[in-house]
C-alpha cells in the first residue's frame, strides 16, 4: 500500500512543507498530491516554485503528483506531445483534471518524458478509449476525488464498485482519507475534512486506513487535508507495521507447519478492548499467533481462526464465568476446555450467538472498526492490538 499526503502550496510556506515532508517520510509516506494550477505568477515563477517544491520532496525520496487542468496546460505551453515543462519542474506524475477525450489521451499516457499519468476514477470512457488507442496501462493510474463539503462524498458502495472495475483492469486506484486534526485545510476555506468516502469523514485516520486495507481494491491512500499530526502518522505507521509481515514456516510442527499460512502476509490489525482476567495463554494466542484467518467454508456466525487449536494442542483453557447470555457482532471469543476438540480456536462473532459456556470472552473490537468486518472473507488475515 502506497501512502501519501496532500499539500496546497498557495497556502503554505516552503519551510513548513519541508518540516511536514520530513516527518511524513519518517513514517513511511512516499507520495505527495498537490495542485499545480493554484500557484500564481509567470510561467518562469511557477516553474521555479515547483522546482524548489519537488527538490524538497525528492530529498525525502517522495514522488510528486501534480493536479493540472486544461488552462494550466495552455498557460505553461504544455501539449500531449511535449511535457518538458513538467519535467523541468520535477513533477513525477500528472494528475489530469481534464481529458482530451480523443487519441491525444493515448499519446499523453505514452509520453516520451516518462511522466506517470493519473486520471480520475470517473473517466471510464476516456480511459477505455485511450487504451483502445494504444495507451500503455503500465504508465496509467487512477485517483478518486475528495469532498470538502460535509455529506457530499459518495457512499462506500459506489466507491467500491468503481474500485472493483479498475482492479479488474489491473489499473491502480488511489483514495483520499481525512486527518482529524483541528485546523486542517484543503484547497478551499473549509475544515470538514477531505475524504473520498462520506462514512470516513469523522473516523480516526488509522481506522480509515484499516478499512481501505480490508477493501482489497485500493492501491494508494492519500491524506487529503494538511497538516496531519505526528500522533496520526505514528498511528498509521503502527497499523502498517502490524498489517504487513513475513511469517516463517513453523518447523516445530513438522508437516503441519508447512500447511500453516506463511510468507509475506497482509493482516487487518483490529483494535480490541480486552476483558479482565485473561490467562497468559489466552493473551499469547490472541496477540502473538501471527496469522488468524478463516478458511471460508462456514462464514456465517463467525470468523474462525482454527490453526491455533493445532499449534496449542493439549494446552488447557479453563472455562471462565461470564455474565453474558449472548455474544454479539464484534465480540472475540476462544473455545475452552468444555469443547476440547476445538480448544484454542479464536472466533470473531458476526451474528448474535448464545453464550453456552464453551467459549471464553476475550474482548470486543472497537465500535468504529466493526464495519471492517463487512469486508472480511475467506483467507483474509487478521490480528489484534490493544
Amino acid at each position: 500500500m502506497i501512502l501519501g499526503v496532500s499539500l496546497y502550496p498557495e497556502q503554505e510556506k516552503l519551510e513548513d512543507i519541508d518540516r511536514y515532508l520530513e516527518m511524513a517520510s519518517r513514517y513511511g509516506f512516499t507520495k505527495i498530491f498537490t495542485s499545480l494550477f493554484s500557484v500564481q505568477g509567470t510561467r518562469e515563477e511557477v516553474i521555479a516554485y515547483f522546482k524548489n517544491f519537488t527538490d524538497i520532496a525528492h530529498k525525502y525520496k517522495m514522488k510528486v503528483s501534480g493536479d493540472a487542468n486544461g488552462q494550466f496546460f495552455s498557460r505553461m505551453g504544455a501539449t500531449e506531445t511535449d511535457l518538458s515543462v513538467f519535467k523541468e519542474m520535477g513533477i513525477d506524475i500528472i494528475r489530469m483534471d481534464f481529458s482530451f477525450n480523443d487519441e491525444r489521451d493515448a499519446v499523453l499516457i505514452n509520453n516520451k518524458e516518462g511522466i506517470g499519468i493519473e486520471m480520475s476514477t470517473a473517466f471510464i470512457s476516456v480511459i477505455e478509449k485511450a487504451l483502445a488507442n494504444g495507451a500503455d496501462p503500465k504508465n496509467l493510474s487512477t485517483c478518486h476525488n475528495f469532498y470538502p463539503e460535509r455529506y457530499t462524498a459518495p457512499s462506500l458502495q459506489a466507491i467500491n464498485e468503481v474500485n472493483e472495475y479498475w482492479k479488474a483492469k489491473g489499473i491502480p486506484v488511489a483514495i483520499f482519507i481525512s486527518s482529524q486534526q483541528k485546523g486542517t485545510h484543503g484547497p478551499w476555506p473549509v475544515s470538514d475534512g477531505l475524504p473520498t468516502i462520506e462514512a470516513h469523514r469523522t473516523l480516526p485516520l488509522e481506522v480509515q486506513l484499516k478499512h481501505c486495507l480490508a477493501l482489497k481494491n485500493v492501491d494508494e491512500i492519500l491524506i487529503g487535508n494538511a497538516y496531519a499530526s505526528e500522533e496520526e502518522f505514528k498511528a498509521v505507521a503502527a497499523v502498517m507495521e502490524k498489517a504487513y509481515i513475513e511469517i516463517p514456516v513453523n518447523k516445530e510442527l513438522g508437516a503441519y507447519g508447512a500447511m500453516l499460512p506463511h510468507g509475506n502476509m497482509k493482516r487487518i490489525p483490529f483494535k480490541i478492548d480486552v476483558e479482565e482476567g485473561l490467562t497468559e495463554l489466552e493473551r499469547e494466542i490472541l496477540f502473538d499467533y501471527p496469522n488468524h484467518s478463516d478458511v471460508g467454508d462456514c462464514l456465517n456466525y463467525m470468523l474462525r481462526s482454527r490453526w491455533p487449536r493445532v499449534v496449542y494442542r493439549g494446552r488447557p483453557i479453563p472455562p471462565r464465568v461470564s455474565d453474558r447470555t449472548r455474544y454479539t457482532r464484534g465480540d472475540v471469543v476462544i473455545v475452552n476446555d468444555n469443547l476440547a476438540h476445538y480448544r484454542g480456536e479464536v472466533q470473531i462473532v458476526l451474528k448474535d450467538m448464545e453464550a453456552d459456556g464453551q467459549r471464553n470472552l476475550l474482548g470486543r473490537i472497537r465500535e468504529e472498526e466493526i464495519m471492517i468486518l463487512d469486508h472480511m472473507g475467506a483467507h483474509d488475515s487478521f490480528t489484534f492490538v490493544e
